[in-house]
């Protein structure tokens, strides 16, 4: 399956991204860390209880599907600086479409709360989920990587 984009390009999508719903607004695969329980979705949000389950399931945030060995993770070059990531980690094919498309849509998306200019691909052999130590500050999930095998820079 390919998605357009803005009638001058399409996108292709690994099969497991193609099989998830799509925002009939945006026309893009809905990602399985933005539905909620009850049925709203919010493209560029994540669902907490869904970032938990990606990380102790190791599931991929965007298709739902089990990674394997080597996950990726996308985010600002600045969580990226910080290894901080907030959006959970994904398969390499799904991360690479994920740039491809969803930045296109030209809003806050992937668990950023603005656009992103400058956006970071980090592939790692493992990572270490942290939860909100208390309810004050930010209480989204952080992953962090450990074992690095690549780190890339993207332009928004």
């Amino acid at each position: 399956m390919t998605v357009d984009r803005d009638a001058r390009s399409t996108v292709p999508l690994p099969a497991d991204l193609a099989d998830r719903p799509t925002d009939p607004r945006r026309g893009v695969p809905v990602p399985f860390v933005s539905d909620a329980e009850d049925g709203t979705v919010e493209i560029g949000r994540v669902v907490k209880k869904r970032a938990i389950r990606c990380a102790l399931s190791r599931i991929c945030g965007l298709c739902g599907i089990s990674l394997e060995w080597g996950v990726t993770f996308v985010g600002s070059a600045e969580e990226a600086e910080a290894n901080a990531f907030h959006y959970p980690p994904l398969h390499r094919g799904c991360a690479e479409a994920a740039l491809r498309l969803y930045p296109a849509l030209g809003e806050p998306v992937l668990g950023q709360p603005a656009r992103v200019d400058t956006w970071a691909l980090v592939v790692t052999g493992g990572f270490e989920l942290e939860r909100p130590a208390s309810r004050q500050g930010d209480q989204r999930v952080a992953f962090h990587a450990n074992a690095v095998s690549e780190d890339l820079r993207l332009p928004g």
